[in-house]
C-alpha cells in the first residue's frame, strides 16, 4: 500500500512538472536549443539533488558500469522521443502523439515485467490496465489528420522509445544494480544524461546560428512581471527536481522488493494523466471535454483497483 501511494505521488509530481514545462514553453525562445537546454539544466539539478542525498544519507557510492549504461540508454531514448516527437507533430496529430507516448510508457514495461521478470498481473488489474489505455485515447486532444505510413512508423518509434526507458529501469533495479543505492543510481544517470545532452545542445545552437536564428533571441517572457520572470528562469531546475523525485519513486516500485513493473507503470501513467488534467484546469483554466471527464473517471476507477487489488 505504501509503495502504491508513492507511485501515485509520482504521478502528481509528473503532473506538476508538465505544468511547469508548459509555462516554459509558453515564453521560451524559438528553436530546438532552448528545449534541449531546458532538459539539460533539469537533469543537472537532479544530479546535484541526488548527489547531496547520497552525502547526507551516508549511502555508499556503489555505481557500476551498468549504471552508466542505463543512464546513457535512457538519455538516448529521451532524446529520440524529443527529436522524433518534434518531427511527427509536423506530419501527424497531437492526439496520436500523446497516445503513443503514454500507452508505450505503460504497456512496454508491463509486458516486459510479465514476460521476463515473472511478475503477476491479476485479472482485476489487467482489466484496469485496459481501462487506462481507453482513457488515454479518450483524453487525447489535438486536430485530426490522415494517418500516413511515415507517421505510423514514427508513432511506433515513440511508443517503443518511451516504453524502453521503463524497461531499462526495471532491468537495473531487478538484475544489474542490486546493491546500488537508489540515490546513487538517480545521481549517476542524471549526470550521464547531462553529458549526453551537451553535444546535442552545441549542435542545435550551431545550426540555429547558421539559420540566422540565434538561441539568445527575444523571448515572450519580456512581458512578464518580475516574479513571473524569476519563476520562468527557475522552471528548468524545478522541473528537473520534480522529475527526479518522481522517477525515484518508480525505481522504488520496480525493484524486486517493490511491487513490480506491472503495477508501477500503470499507477504512474494513470495518476499522471488524471492529475495533469486537474492541474491544467486549476493553473491554466483549461476546459475539460466530456471525453476527458469520462477518461478521468475511468482512470480514477482503475487506480482504485490497482491500489486495493
Amino acid at each position: 500500500m505504501t509503495t502504491c501511494l508513492l507511485l501515485l505521488l509520482s504521478g502528481i509530481l509528473f503532473a506538476v512538472q508538465f505544468n511547469v514545462n508548459k509555462y516554459f514553453q509558453l515564453y521560451k525562445t524559438d528553436g530546438n536549443s532552448s528545449a534541449v537546454c531546458f532538459a539539460l539544466l533539469g537533469k543537472a539539478s537532479s544530479a546535484v539533488l541526488f548527489f547531496l542525498c547520497v552525502l547526507l544519507s551516508g549511502e555508499p557510492f556503489t555505481a557500476n558500469g551498468y549504471t552508466l549504461l542505463v543512464g546513457g540508454a535512457q538519455a538516448f531514448l529521451n532524446l529520440a522521443v524529443m527529436v522524433f516527437g518534434v518531427y511527427v507533430l509536423k506530419i501527424g496529430s497531437v492526439g496520436a502523439y500523446s497516445v503513443s507516448v503514454m500507452i508505450g510508457g505503460m504497456a512496454v514495461p508491463v509486458l516486459f515485467g510479465a514476460c521476463f521478470l515473472d511478475e503477476k498481473l491479476s485479472p482485476a488489474r489487467g482489466a484496469a490496465l485496459i481501462l487506462i489505455a481507453v482513457a488515454v485515447v479518450l483524453s487525447a486532444k489535438g486536430e485530426k489528420k490522415n494517418l500516413t505510413v511515415k507517421a505510423f512508423l514514427l508513432y511506433a518509434v515513440l511508443f517503443l522509445c518511451n516504453g524502453f526507458m521503463g524497461v531499462f529501469t526495471a532491468l537495473y533495479t531487478n538484475l544489474w544494480g542490486k546493491g546500488t543505492g537508489d540515490f546513487t543510481f538517480m545521481s549517476v544517470t542524471s549526470a550521464v544524461a547531462v553529458a549526453c545532452y551537451l553535444p546535442v545542445l552545441a549542435i542545435a545552437r550551431r545550426r540555429e546560428r547558421k539559420r540566422g536564428n540565434p538561441p539568445d533571441g527575444e523571448s515572450s517572457c519580456r512581458n512578464l512581471t518580475r516574479k513571473q520572470k524569476v519563476f520562468f528562469r527557475l522552471s528548468p531546475f524545478l522541473s528537473g527536481a520534480l522529475n527526479g523525485v518522481a522517477n525515484l519513486f518508480i525505481v522504488i516500485g520496480t525493484a524486486s522488493e517493490g511491487i513490480g513493473s506491472v503495477v508501477s507503470f500503470p499507477l504512474v501513467t494513470g495518476g499522471t494523466i488524471l492529475f495533469t488534467s486537474i492541474f491544467s484546469r486549476l493553473f491554466y483554466g483549461e476546459k475539460q471535454s466530456r471525453r476527458t471527464i469520462v477518461g478521468n473517471l475511468l482512470i480514477l476507477a482503475s487506480l482504485i483497483v490497482f491500489v486495493l487489488y
